[in-house]
C-alpha cells in the first residue's frame, strides 16, 4: 500500500497543531508519515514530546521559518511518502479519509494533484487550501509551494500550474472542512494575520507568473 506524508506547518499553535494531526493520524484508516515544521519560537515540546514513541513514522523539523512556503518544502524535502498531502491546523477530516485519498492516487504514475472539496469555498474556484499531490509531480516540480511566494496566491499557482501540465484530478466527493475563521469556526490570531499581510506580495507574483504561463 501506498505511503501517505502528512505534511504540516506550524507557527504559535503548538496546542492546536497538536490536535489536529493526532485526529488526523487516529482517523486515516492507514499508515501515514507525519512531518511536523515547527518555527523554533514556538513552545512545542510539552506537546510533541508525546509523539516520541509513537508507533508512526514522524519527523520533527525545527527552524527559523520566514514563512509557511519555506515551512512546507523544508518538510516536503524530509518526506518518504508517495503522496504528499499539505495540513494546515484549521481542517478537519472524515474517518479513513487516508484509504479515500489512497483511491484516487491508484493506478497513477503520471505527476498528479488531487483537488477535494474544503466545504467552504464553491469548488470551481481555482484554489487548493489542502492539495495533495504524487510524489511524480512533488519531483516535477521540485517543490511543494513555488518558493518565490510568502503565502497568499501560492495555492492558486499550484492549481494552474497543475493544470498546465494536465495533472489536475478532481474529486469533489472527497470533503474535508476548512474551519477558517472567515466563518467563525477558529478564533483570529497573529498567525491568520501575518499570512493575510503578504496579500500584495502574492497578488503581484501571481500575476507576473501568470503572464509567462506559469513556468516549471
Amino acid at each position: 500500500m501506498a505511503l501517505i506524508s502528512l505534511i504540516h506547518p506550524s507557527r504559535g499553535r503548538a496546542k492546536k497543531s497538536f490536535d489536529t494531526t493526532q485526529k488526523w493520524i487516529e482517523k486515516a484508516g492507514c499508515e501515514v508519515q507525519l512531518i511536523l515544521s515547527l518555527d523554533f519560537s514556538d513552545n512545542y515540546n510539552k506537546y510533541f514530546e508525546q509523539y516520541s514513541n509513537s508507533l508512526f513514522e514522524h519527523k520533527v523539523l525545527v527552524n527559523e521559518n520566514s514563512s509557511v512556503v519555506e515551512a512546507t518544502n523544508q518538510a516536503a524535502l524530509k518526506s518518504v511518502g508517495d503522496i504528499l498531502i499539505y495540513l494546515s491546523d484549521d481542517f478537519d477530516c472524515p474517518s479513513n479519509w487516508g484509504l479515500s485519498v489512497l483511491k484516487e492516487f491508484e493506478g497513477e504514475d503520471r505527476p498528479l494533484l488531487v483537488k477535494v472539496d474544503d466545504c467552504l469555498q464553491k469548488f470551481e474556484v481555482p484554489v487548493l487550501t489542502i492539495p495533495m499531490m504524487n510524489r511524480a509531480l512533488y519531483e516535477r516540480l521540485g517543490y511543494f509551494w513555488h518558493g518565490d511566494y510568502k503565502s497568499m496566491f501560492v495555492d492558486e499557482d499550484l492549481y494552474w500550474t497543475a493544470r498546465k501540465l494536465n495533472a489536475l484530478k478532481f474529486a469533489p466527493h472527497l470533503k474535508f472542512e476548512h474551519q477558517h475563521v472567515s466563518v467563525g469556526k477558529a478564533q483570529d490570531d497573529e498567525t491568520y494575520r501575518n499570512s493575510a499581510k503578504n496579500w500584495d506580495q502574492g497578488k503581484a507574483l501571481f500575476a507576473k507568473r501568470k503572464a509567462a504561463g506559469f513556468p516549471v
